[in-house]
């Protein structure tokens, strides 16, 4: 083989000396800069950004999370004291409380204190629901949310503010609800159920649930900063969330029901929601068997076999690709709503939180969430999302109804003082027809009071409730306003002329 000849190691030499001379100078910094993969969280923050400006979301926190725990935070806004939003800022979670409720009732059947298939009047003779329906409803279609209890149920024993009865001594008001189908037989969900499972809890134990699910799960989890009732919240100085009034996003300070940590009035931190989640990515590790873990994220099905999208306190799928198989829960609590999702596949999940809520626009706040964890996925950046729009209209019909009732009822009283003679007196019919339009919103006033009450009406869509209640009262003087000028006219023998209508 041949070889270089030795002298031109000198030229080679000196060639090298002069390259690196010449060659440009970078720092350490620049070059390690250089090597370093651009974030790969940036897209997704910027999509949580433009959303939260879309839908009027005034302060947000979000985390991605893997076993050992967070990989990402990130937090902007204000909370309801002017506060900039932080990590470390409390929130209420609402339904993200079920799936923690599961888990404590869980370790609890782990430890032999209760089991999944007890009949619930075992633990609570006073669960009377339904009658002869009673001794069949067992622990597992409370956690399954397979009981019968109608949705409409949450409102009879949820939601309490103040002085509030303890859950057992809330279990006469379900006595009076209507079973929609025998233990098993269909899937409806209601915070109802969660309420009677924390009544179980605190029979089994013997301590109050909020004192239990802490000392059993959350702190367990590493979630030590966690709100369960309102000393804890008063602890955390807990911040006013924000409901929508007439279009404009308000803190409001609802408060929060002192014994409703089972099924909706749990909290905290992005830590602290971010440590949950990560209890759940290592299936259940330390609080838990991963048995009963696999337990929980399981679809249920009812007696005839049918999938409910619901394991016991999970929802599990039923989004679309790349979520298929995810396992996740929403939540709201009045000025409050949170998302934990998990992408056990991919061993990651997504939690974020978020001082605002309204009834009405509940998509757009659990939108953001299921887009950024798509994106998470592997998936493109959504286009556009849920608007306000329906809100808005439902808003500006039920004020506009309001106004127009209103200026109607001070016609007719106008009309009552100035009366003037037309041609004929009105009949009873047409007297009928001119009360009527009047008198709707007194009906849709009723169909809300009777499935929310006035407390949970107000708490969760205070301006829509207060306009149907001014349409309402509107409507009913100038029924009754119209009524008696119309009496008084064929009395007479003559009519008042209508009002001018605004």
């Amino acid at each position: 083989m041949n070889r270089r000849p030795a002298r031109s190691a000198p030229r080679w030499a000196a060639a090298l000396c002069a390259a690196l001379l010449l060659a440009p100078v970078g720092s350490p910094a620049a070059d390690a800069a250089a090597r370093e993969p651009a974030d790969p969280y940036a897209a997704i923050d910027d999509y949580v950004q433009r959303r939260m400006e879309a839908t009027g979301t005034p302060g947000l926190s979000y985390a991605v999370v893997g076993p050992d725990g967070p990989l990402h935070r990130a937090a902007w806004g204000t909370d309801g004291d002017g506060a900039p939003v932080t990590a470390g800022t409390p929130f209420l979670w609402g339904s993200v409380a079920k799936p923690v409720t599961a888990t404590a009732v869980l370790a609890l059947a782990e430890d032999g204190e209760l089991g999944l298939d007890d009949p619930v009047a075992d633990h609570l003779p006073e669960f009377r629901f339904g009658g002869a329906h009673a001794p069949r409803t067992t622990v597992r279609h409370l956690l399954a949310q397979t009981s019968g209890l109608p949705p409409s149920s949450a409102f009879a024993v949820s939601d309490c503010r103040g002085d509030c009865p303890r859950p057992a001594d809330r279990l006469p008001a379900l006595d009076r609800v209507r079973p929609l189908a025998p233990p098993g037989g269909e899937y409806a969900y209601t915070s109802a159920n969660y309420l009677v499972l924390a009544a179980v809890v605190e029979s089994v134990t013997g301590v109050p649930f909020p004192d239990h699910v802490r000392d059993a799960v959350l702190e367990p989890a590493g979630a030590d900063g966690a709100i369960t009732d309102p000393a804890s919240a008063r602890d955390r100085a807990l911040a006013p969330g924000h409901l929508p009034l007439w279009g404009v996003t308000a803190p409001v300070a609802a408060g929060l029901d002192p014994h409703g940590a089972a099924y909706g009035y749990l909290g905290g931190d992005l830590d602290d929601l971010a440590a949950i989640a990560s209890l759940y990515l290592r299936g259940g590790g330390g609080v838990l068997s991963a048995d009963s873990f696999g337990e929980m994220s399981r679809e249920q099905t009812t007696d005839d076999g049918e999938g409910t999208g619901y394991g016991l306190g999970w929802r599990v799928g039923g989004l679309d690709a790349p979520l298929d198989g995810a396992v996740w829960h929403s939540g709201a609590a009045p000025g409050y709503s949170a998302v934990l999702l998990l992408l056990p596949e991919r061993g990651l999940a997504l939690v974020m939180q978020q001082n605002s809520h309204g009834l009405l626009h509940d998509a757009a706040s659990t939108d953001v969430l299921f887009g950024a964890s798509a994106m998470l996925a592997g998936a493109p950046e959504p286009e556009g999302g849920p608007s306000r729009t329906a809100y808005l209209l439902t808003v500006a019909a039920t004020t506009g109804l309001a106004v127009w009732l209103t200026a109607t009822a001070a016609g007719a009283c106008a009309a009552l003082r100035r009366p003037r003679t037309p041609a004929a007196p009105p009949t009873g019919t047409a007297t009928a027809f001119r009360i009527l339009p009047g008198l709707l919103p007194v009906g849709a006033g009723a169909v809300l009071l009777a499935v929310a009450g006035v407390d949970g009406a107000l708490a969760w869509a205070p301006d829509v409730a207060l306009s149907l209640a001014v349409a309402a009262a509107a409507g009913v003087a100038s029924a009754v306003l119209r009524t008696w000028a119309d009496v008084r006219a064929r009395r007479a023998g003559a009519v008042p002329v209508r009002a001018s209508r605004p």
